[in-house]
């Protein structure tokens, strides 16, 4: 892959992380995870960048970071060997990086894209309290001693000192921000921790969160008597280093603690000289854990990538709280939309009689009567049934109750949106203290979400409409197609009809001849055969009404509240809105991080294989054995 495919998914990494970062910060809850997300994107611009670009390894970084007043830049001013750093008894007086230079090997200083982050160097001096998002760099001047610069070789020559600021708390978007930035750099951390503050919470947490990242750390205590030293050293280990996070293999990283008790006003003002029994035990833990540039430079950027494999595994929970309010409008959506259909169903359906089932009911009626010639039969007929007719219709009309108006469908409908939406603007003010997503939805509710939610409605709306009058004409045209294209059907029940009514005349003559006053059971019987027909029709159109009934709810499901109800719910992420950044992120992190982690392997694996190890040096002293590629160093003649 080119550097500059490289370059583009190491920047969408990076910038994907930092968002997740500031997402975090915006929810105290998740303070926690913003440290996680910062050093994640620290470490990817920073380290993971520049190795798959080819950056040159050399020089490597020792950060030193700690608590306030911790003595960070005492520590500096010794690895220095001269008093380099401002040393100042205010506690959280450094407040950006400054990165020494010690005499040495020349060396490019990196300049790629997205290096320290939003922080930009320095071309003066300024005081280290400057609290601004910079960083300046310092050359350390060979001591007067030394010979000349070409004859002097300082014991970190081929490293670069950063004196950081101090930590305070993981929700600081200053300093805080700056110590991410080098402590993501570093290929060595020296953590410095007094006697007074060494367990304090902050710089503990941060210190976990170094050993997750896999960095190289060598503690520095400071500030204690020096009879103490020994059980101080004891003490710590047990109660800061024994609760790190353990190695995936169950054991305890391994961590270096040096001790630098309180110092003569010699010792402090010079390092490399008076105060060089503290100083070269401190070089020495520093160089063991580099053995070459390149095997360290691997360790760094190996760590890291699998840092932000553990770093994307914990994204879920990152998100957790946001899904879960989305859920929660979700379900609220859902009650809205459950409330609407039961509001169509209790004012519209319930009254609706569909009046034009009656005509096809009344076809139906016709249908069963006599055609052509017999016509002439059905009027008799008809005619016996007028006293019955007129008295069924005097009656109903004293019973019946007049018919109350049922409002329209499209008031009905547009009432129950109007209640719906109501519903959910009532919740989102309710909630907008609580989440970020109640608060968005609250403020663009007038402006965006109701005029939107109305105009798909009506759109919507008028589809139905012609499906709704395409289903109601083709369930009544069914009705009476059903009868007139089956012939036999409807013949036997015309011959039915005729033979009941036939049957009840005939037995009426034959059971009260000669003829009398009974005859008139002969009109009540002919009513009653017909009367049984028109249920016959009837219950045939309710159940017609029933299934149009039943069929009109699901439509209005399926063409109104369901689409609206689906639309409503993904509404907060859409339209560029944070929470349609946060899925598209999601998405995006994890696969990202992957193939992040699979480059760094590939290219690791091939850089091993084409620089084989270097022999050992013999040491002067032994022949027969071996000493580190870095010698340690031995402390300077007075």
């Amino acid at each position: 892959m080119q550097p500059t495919e490289h370059r583009s998914a190491v920047g969408q990494l990076a910038d994907d992380l930092r968002w997740l970062e500031d997402h975090c910060r915006r929810q105290p809850e998740l303070a926690a995870h913003a440290g996680t997300l910062r050093l994640a994107s620290a470490l990817t611009r920073n380290v993971i960048g520049p190795f798959l670009e080819g950056q040159p390894t050399r020089p490597l970084h020792v950060a030193v970071v700690g608590g306030a007043g911790a003595g960070k830049s005492t520590v500096v001013n010794f690895l220095a060997g001269d008093k380099v750093a401002e040393a100042n008894p205010q506690a959280g007086f450094t407040r950006h990086p400054t990165a020494f230079l010690p005499p040495g090997p020349a060396f490019q200083w990196p300049s790629y894209i997205g290096f320290m982050g939003q922080m930009h160097r320095l071309t003066q001096d300024k005081p280290a309290s400057a609290d601004e998002d910079v960083y300046q760099v310092k050359r350390i001047a060979p001591p007067p001693t030394a010979g000349g610069k070409d004859g002097y070789t300082h014991p970190l020559g081929e490293f670069v000192i950063w004196d950081c600021p101090d930590m305070t708390t993981w929700a600081s978007e200053g300093y805080v921000a700056r110590l991410m930035e080098v402590a993501a750099l570093a290929d060595v951390i020296v953590y410095v921790a007094s006697d007074e503050r060494y367990n304090d919470a902050v710089p503990t947490e941060f210190l976990h969160l170094l050993v997750k990242a896999g960095k190289a750390v060598v503690v520095a205590l400071t500030k204690m008597r020096a009879q103490d030293a020994d059980s101080f050293i004891e003490h710590f280990r047990q109660e800061i280093l024994g609760r790190l996070p353990k190695l995936p293999n169950g054991e305890l990283p391994a961590v270096p603690v040096v001790a630098i008790p309180h110092m003569s006003m010699a010792e402090r003002t010079d390092p490399a000289g008076a105060g060089a029994r503290y100083r070269v035990q401190l070089l020495n833990q520093i160089l063991v854990q580099c053995e070459s540039d390149d095997a360290t430079r691997a360790r760094t950027v190996t760590n890291a990538a699998k840092y932000l494999s553990t770093a994307g595994d914990g994204l879920l929970d990152v998100a957790r709280r946001d899904f879960t309010e989305l859920e929660s409008w979700k379900a609220t959506v859902g009650a809205g939309k459950t409330a609407f259909e039961e509001r169509y169903r209790r004012e519209y359906l319930s009254g609706e009689q569909f009046r034009r089932f009656d005509r096809f009911r009344e076809r139906l009626t016709d249908l069963l009567e006599l055609p052509s010639g017999g016509r002439v039969i059905g009027g008799i007929f008809w005619a016996l049934r007028t006293p019955y007719r007129w008295t069924r219709d005097y009656v109903f009309g004293l019973l019946a109750r007049p018919d109350v108006l049922n409002l329209s469908e499209q008031t009905v409908l547009t009432g129950a949106l109007t209640g719906w939406l109501d519903m959910l603007q009532a919740e989102s003010l309710r909630k907008s203290g609580s989440h970020t997503l109640w608060k968005q939805i609250a403020v663009r509710f007038d402006s965006e979400l109701g005029p939107q939610a109305r105009d798909r409605f009506a759109t919507d709306f008028r589809a139905f409409e012609l499906k709704e009058s395409e289903d109601l004409e083709e369930t009544g045209k069914a009705l009476v197609d059903g009868l007139e294209k089956n012939p036999a059907l409807l013949y036997t029940l015309r011959g039915g009809k005729l033979a009941l009514d036939l049957t009840i005349i005939g037995s009426v003559v034959y059971f009260t001849w000669p003829p009398g006053w009974l005859l008139l059971l002969i009109p009540f019987g002919v009513s009653a055969s017909h009367q049984f027909a028109e249920l016959a029709t009837r219950a045939v159109a309710e159940g017609a009404r029933r299934r149009v009934r039943s069929h009109r709810e699901q439509l209005v499901t399926t063409s109104l509240s369901s689409p609206l109800a689906a639309w409503l719910a993904e509404w907060p992420t859409t339209g560029g809105t944070s929470f349609e950044k946060l899925q598209q992120v999601l998405r995006r992190v994890p696969e990202s991080i992957r193939q992040m982690e699979d480059r760094v392997s590939a290219k690791v694996a091939a850089l091993t294989a084409l620089k084989p190890a270097p022999p050992p040096v013999p040491n002067s002293d032994n022949p027969g054995n071996t000493s580190p590629t870095r010698q340690p160093t031995e402390p300077p003649t007075a």
